[in-house]
């Protein structure tokens, strides 16, 4: 029998209701790919001088999903290594890491049974030693997403629906280009909890006795305050890990989206392996998805259907 290493923390939230996960076999699996970043701030996303998609992604309101879900890999490749990238030919990773890969293959798959949100990440152990950044978390995995939006509405977050997370990452933060301060986390332009102008978070972590977080970003990030993460697992069978998210539609605590029929959510992933911190992650592009709603045309949309 094939040795398997377990990692798992889990929490129930008050008057939360968990039914078990769904029949995984049954749901549709959506391919991904986890690239790193490095230094690419939106305000670098969006200087034209830099990124020759600032027209694309400003005026023509397209997503950064559209031109890149293909070509991710590469650019994670380049990155990683130090090599120039966008108009400006700028190195995003001043500091090149030659033992580890620009890019991970992976996928997700999503359901729902009317009370909660069932989501479930399987990635590939990427290749390359130890950041050494976490002494207690080898892997961490979270989840991002904004408050949704109605047909006809208005995003509470500018730019959410084209760039995802990096809404949420900014040339000023700790480790970044234009760092000042060494503890300032990610944060939201203009955010406002009663406003819904915020990303919540969630995000599963790999240590002994580490418990998930449930919390959110707005003019700062916050790693508590939500109630909506009923239970986060994961595990490494091989050299695949599959974390699952179990998450209350309802929400119910500070920073918590409900999630509801009838919107459209965007939403990112992020991988911190080899016990990294800050932003030496791999990301996803930007992605949506919405309760048992069809959206034709869109690739980087999900359908959670109801099991």
């Amino acid at each position: 029998m094939k040795k398997i290493a377990w990692a798992f923390m889990g929490v129930f939230a008050a008057g939360g209701v968990f039914a078990g996960e769904p029949d995984w076999s049954k749901v549709t699996e959506r391919k991904i790919k986890l690239f790193y970043p490095g230094q690419s701030g939106l305000e670098w996303i969006l200087n034209k001088a830099d990124h020759s998609a600032v027209p694309d992604i400003v005026n023509k309101k397209r997503a950064c999903s559209k031109c890149h879900e293909g070509d991710a890999n590469e650019v994670g490749d380049k990155i990683i290594k130090g090599n120039p990238v966008g108009n400006s030919k700028t190195q995003l990773e001043p500091k090149p890491i030659a033992d580890r890969a620009g890019w991970v293959p992976a996928s997700f798959k999503m359901a729902h049974d009317g009370q909660n949100l069932y989501v479930r990440v399987e990635w590939e152990q990427p290749k390359g030693g130890s950041f050494g950044m976490d002494k207690k978390n080898e892997v961490k995995l979270a989840m991002m997403f904004d408050g949704g939006i109605s047909d006809g509405g208005t995003p509470a977050i500018d730019l959410a629906e084209r760039a995802g997370c990096w809404v949420t990452c900014h040339n000023d933060l700790r480790s970044m280009k234009e760092a000042k301060d060494d503890k300032k986390t990610k944060y939201i332009k203009g955010a406002a909890l009663d406003g819904g102008k915020f990303m919540d978070l969630i995000q599963w972590r790999s240590g002994k006795g580490e418990k998930p977080v449930d919390g959110f970003i707005a003019d700062k990030r916050v790693m508590e305050g939500g109630k909506g993460l009923v239970k986060a697992e994961g595990k490494k069978d091989g050299n695949k890990w599959v974390v699952t998210f179990t998450r209350a539609l309802a929400g119910g605590g500070t920073g918590d989206h409900k999630i509801e029929p009838g919107k459209i959510y965007d939403f990112g992933f992020a991988l911190h392996d080899g016990g990294a911190e800050a932003r030496y992650h791999y990301v996803s592009l930007n992605y949506q998805f919405g309760l048992d709603k069809a959206v034709e045309g869109v690739k980087y949309y999900y359908n959670v259907v109801k099991q």
